[in-house]
């Protein structure tokens, strides 16, 4: 996969890239860090205000309802690990 925004691609590791809640978006942590350093407190693909962890499975759950691969794949991990105040689900994860 490539950063939506420079179009680098992205690092293996799941450290140096963060996926954004609001978009469901991967986006490096060079963009990231470019981002912040002009001063954008928002999400630096879809310049979404960065929400709270209360805010993040509301996103989620939106981006679902929508038929998005990739929040259906996230939530399925919510419910795996029990992230967000989910209980661990394993049935629900699948």
């Amino acid at each position: 996969d490539d950063c939506p925004i420079c179009q680098l691609p992205l690092p293996f590791s799941l450290n140096e890239s963060t996926t954004k809640a609001c978009c469901m978006k991967r986006v490096c942590d060079g963009c990231a860090l470019a981002a912040a350093k002009r001063g954008m407190e928002d999400c630096p693909f879809c310049r979404t205000p960065i929400a709270d962890e209360s805010q993040i499975m509301a996103l989620v759950q939106a981006r679902v309802a929508k038929g998005d691969p990739e929040a259906i794949y996230a939530l399925g991990c919510n419910y795996r690990f029990g992230n967000f105040g989910l209980k661990k689900d394993v049935t629900r994860a699948v």
